[in-house]
């Protein structure tokens, strides 16, 4: 099984390239749909996926047994980070297009999927179309978001182990660490390029910034607050927009 720490680590790592939506993608091209963002950080993580690329198949086949299974939802306070959510549609509803080959079972219709990356506040990021070429979008609410459960390739340990330090701390991430060449980036203990070295933060890491200046920015990442130049910091963007 696949550590929820590395799970969530390749989730931004997906975000950062900023992909845009193509059916069928999984950030490897960039592109990427809402059932990619999640198999494309299991293969990322050293996992498989042998079946459909699909929400409906994953809703199916590839959700943890109880508990922890797939199940509706009460409120935000009953998700976890790491956990998928799912929009629903059943028959009769508007849009409702269940693939024949699930027909045979309940008649949910799992047309969408997100993956809850803070709970407090509540963020759930999704790969979705849109005018703009779509993309990773963030949720701040439930919206139609109504069903949630666990991987079953994912080991979530304890609960609210496994997370980046920065979001057990303070429930989110206000940037995510990025460089061209995909190397780690300096963790500096005063701004300035000969400064002692206190770490060297992964590609893709979430971080807190704590406070923002033309060329560097003070940041708290893996438990250590530093400097780090700007240019390696992608600020994130609250978007609380609904999928198609």
């Amino acid at each position: 099984m696949i550590p929820l720490e590395q799970f969530i680590l390749e989730i931004w790592k997906i975000r950062a390239a900023q992909p845009t939506y193509r059916l069928g993608g999984s950030g490897v091209d960039g592109t990427c749909d809402c059932i990619g963002l999640i198999i494309g950080a299991i293969r990322r993580a050293g996992g498989t996926w042998p079946g459909t690329h699909g929400s409906n198949y994953a809703a199916r086949y590839e959700m943890a047994a109880a508990p922890g299974g797939l199940g509706p939802i009460g409120n935000s306070v009953d998700l976890s980070v790491g956990e998928v959510v799912y929009k629903v549609r059943r028959p009769g509803d508007a849009g409702y297009d269940l693939p024949h080959k699930y027909c045979g079972g309940d008649l949910l219709d799992f047309y969408h999927v997100g993956v809850v990356m803070a709970v407090s506040p509540l963020k759930i990021w999704h790969c979705t179309a849109g005018a703009d070429g779509g993309g990773i979008r963030v949720d701040l609410k439930l919206g139609k978001w109504s069903w949630a459960g666990r991987l079953a390739r994912i080991d979530y340990g304890k609960e609210g182990g496994g997370l980046p330090m920065e979001e057990q701390e303070t429930g989110r991430a206000t940037a995510w660490v990025m460089a061209a060449n995909g190397e780690p980036v300096r963790l500096r203990q005063l701004p300035g390029k000969h400064s002692q070295t206190l770490a060297k933060i992964p590609v893709g890491t979430g971080v807190q910034v704590l406070e923002t200046g033309s060329q560097w920015c003070t940041i708290l990442a893996l438990g250590k607050r530093g400097y780090m130049m700007r240019e390696f910091l992608r600020m994130e963007t609250h978007e609380a927009g609904e999928a198609r």
